[in-house]
């Protein structure tokens, strides 16, 4: 057999670095997601009941267990403009419908917010690139209704994971180390009053992170109150 030259295992070496670095969407360029999106729906409707979820033209999500702060795994929908439907769990008549439209292998998280009539759907695109070495990719989004604009950081550390961010806006990744053992902070833009603090959370090598915020600043009661929850982007 010939030897492989230093140039071209060199040359190797970038084209397998370059693919790890891809855009994750590549993981949906299998014929399962052909026509299709990979959709993941998040209940951060406070004061809520369980959900049930359906698209136009599809089966209902029976989903049993979507309690508020829940989450959906990643699911095949169809690309293209589609309307958006959210009920109470067992019930006929839904609670509103929203249109939304998805791009082909892309990945997507929809947030339910608020409660009763103004209850709404955001969508948000979640195609990052692979974080490198020993760091994670996070982003911030604030769905609290009457929290205002909101600054997120991690407890102890002076960088700001995101700052100013309003209702219903989602900022960009941005890289951290990985860490462990850490609480995230929401405080209200441009000052040091905390909002809320999140549970203790592992942040591990290489995953996309996004920190949200859901409930009321106004209220106190368990499934009211403005919280912290964060979620990690797994395939």
């Amino acid at each position: 057999m010939k030897k492989i030259s230093l140039g071209s295992l060199l040359l190797l070496t970038i084209m397998f670095l370059s693919s790890c670095l891809k855009d994750r969407d590549n993981y949906y360029d299998s014929p399962e997601f052909q026509n299709a999106a990979a959709v993941s729906i998040i209940n951060g409707a406070p004061l809520g009941n369980p959900l049930d979820i359906q698209f136009q033209g599809t089966q209902r999500w029976l989903l049993n267990e979507f309690y508020y702060t829940y989450r959906t795994n990643y699911t095949r929908v169809y690309s293209g403009a589609r309307k958006l439907y959210v009920f109470n769990r067992g019930e006929s008549d839904s609670l509103f419908s929203k249109n939304v439209t998805f791009e082909e292998r892309k990945r997507y998280s929809i947030f339910i917010v608020d409660t009763l009539s103004k209850m709404d759907a955001v969508l948000v695109r979640d195609s990052v690139m692979t974080p490198k070495g020993d760091s994670v990719l996070l982003r911030f989004a604030n769905m609290s209704p009457d929290a205002g604009s909101v600054d997120l950081y991690i407890q102890g550390n002076p960088t700001p994971v995101a700052q100013h961010i309003g209702y219903k806006n989602v900022s960009t990744f941005v890289s951290f180390k990985s860490d462990k053992d850490i609480k995230f902070e929401a405080r209200a833009a441009g000052s040091n009053t905390v909002l809320a603090t999140s549970e203790v959370k592992n942040l591990y090598n290489g995953n996309q992170y996004t920190i949200w915020t859901s409930g009321f600043k106004s209220m106190h009661t368990t499934n009211g109150k403005l919280i912290v929850e964060t979620m990690a982007h797994y395939y």
